[in-house]
C-alpha cells in the first residue's frame, strides 16, 4: 500500500503525473466572470501545462454587438489571469485578445486542445476544420456542462439582465444578487 502511494517518488525526485495537454487554448468575453466561466476556466488549466485564453477585444465586441453592458477588455483579462493565478500558481498561463470567432486556434501551432462548453461545442468542430485546411493537426476538444440557476441557464447576459433589470427598478444593490452565480 505504502510502495502504491509514493510511487510517483523516484531516488531524482518527484514524478507528477502528465496533463492531458501541452498547450491548451480556451477563449470568450468572460464578461461578469462568473461561475460558469471559473468552471471552464478550471478544468482547462487542470488539463493544460500551458493555457491561452483568449478574451475578446473591445473591437470585437463593438462589431458583434452584445445585448449587454461589456466590461472593457482590460478588466476581463486581469479577472482571468487573476483567477487562473488563484487556482494554479505554476501554471503557464497567456491572455491575449481574439479579434475573430478563432482567435489563436489557426496560429497557434502547437496547440493541442482546445476547451469549451456544451454550447460553443460546434465552434471548436469549426476551428478543427480550419486547422485542417491549413495543414494544422486537429485539437482534441474538451468540453464542460453548462452550469444552470432556477432552470435557466447561467450566463453573462442573463446575470446583465438581471442587473439592469434591477437598476431601471431602483432597487438596485450589490448586495441583492445571488452571489453563487458571480
Amino acid at each position: 500500500m505504502l510502495t502504491q502511494i509514493f510511487s510517483w517518488l523516484t531516488p531524482e525526485g518527484c514524478i507528477l503525473p502528465q496533463k492531458d495537454c501541452k498547450i491548451g487554448l480556451v477563449g470568450g468575453t468572460f464578461s461578469l466572470l462568473h461561475r460558469g466561466h471559473r468552471h471552464l476556466l478550471r478544468y482547462a488549466a487542470s488539463k493544460s501545462e500551458k493555457l491561452i485564453v483568449g478574451v475578446t477585444s473591445d473591437e470585437y465586441i463593438r462589431k458583434n454587438q452584445k445585448s449587454h453592458p461589456v466590461e472593457p477588455y482590460e478588466l476581463r483579462a486581469l479577472s482571468v489571469i487573476l483567477f487562473l493565478m488563484h487556482v494554479d500558481p505554476s501554471l503557464n498561463i497567456l491572455v491575449v485578445p481574439i479579434d475573430d470567432e478563432y482567435g489563436p486556434a489557426l496560429t497557434e501551432v502547437e496547440a493541442d486542445c482546445i476547451f469549451v462548453s456544451e454550447e460553443t461545442f460546434s465552434g471548436a468542430v469549426k476551428v478543427n476544420l480550419a486547422r485542417r485546411a491549413r495543414g494544422l493537426k486537429p485539437l482534441k476538444v474538451f468540453s464542460v456542462e453548462l452550469l444552470g440557476q432556477g432552470g435557466e441557464k447561467l450566463s453573462s447576459t442573463m446575470l446583465w439582465r438581471k442587473i439592469l433589470s434591477r437598476q431601471t427598478r431602483g432597487d438596485f444593490s450589490p448586495y441583492s444578487f445571488n452571489k453563487e452565480n458571480y
